[in-house]
Order: structure tokens, then sequence, then C-alpha cells
């Protein structure tokens, strides 16, 4: 009977085998604690972001969008007709505006 055959491996190669080994293993348990961190951050940042939002709703980005001082108001109040067109049309026309009325910063000056 044939006497069965054994693959011998350098010490060196079997130590660098095994430490990477742990060394994946040690990379794959820091990655699920940093999953479990982010999971933990996110929650609590949806938390606290629906609570707010059912108290106070955000004024600040209403008071930009009604608010009559703006170059964008002066526009629209100038033609009646254009608080009537697509929103991609009015900013076409704002920025044809502002560039007829030299608002703009330009580099052809």
């Amino acid at each position: 009977m044939p006497e069965s055959v054994q693959i011998q491996f350098p010490l060196s190669i079997t130590i660098l085998c095994y430490v990477g080994v742990i060394a994946l293993v040690a990379i794959f348990l820091l990655l699920l604690r940093i999953n479990g961190r982010l999971t933990a951050l996110s929650y609590r940042l949806s938390k606290n972001g629906r609570s707010s939002k059912l108290e106070e709703p955000d004024t600040e980005s209403q008071d930009v969008e009604t608010h009559s001082g703006t170059r964008f108001e002066e526009f629209l109040n100038e033609d009646t007709q254009r608080r009537a067109l697509s929103k991609k049309e009015q900013f076409k026309a704002y920025r044809k505006w502002r560039t007829e009325k030299g608002l703009n910063w330009s580099a052809k000056d």
C-alpha cells in the first residue's frame, strides 16, 4: 500500500497564514462595532429630527422664499406674467434679467 503523502509548509508561511486570519477576524469585529455605532447614531438623529420637526416648523426656509426684498421677488413683481412661467423658465429669465441689469459677476468685464 502506498504511504500517504503529507505536504510540509515552512513554518514562516504557516505563521503568516495564522496572522492573516487573526487580522481579518479583528477587522471584521471592528467593522461590526462601527456599524453598530452608526446605526445607533442614525437612530438618535432620526428620532431627534422627527421630534424637532413636529415641534417647530422650519421658518428660515419659508422666509427666504416669501421674503419680498429679494432680487428674485423684484424680478417677478416687474412683470406679473413671469409668475405663471414654470420654475425652469423663471430662472432662465431671471439669469437673463440679472445680466441685463448688470447684477452678475462676470469675468467678461
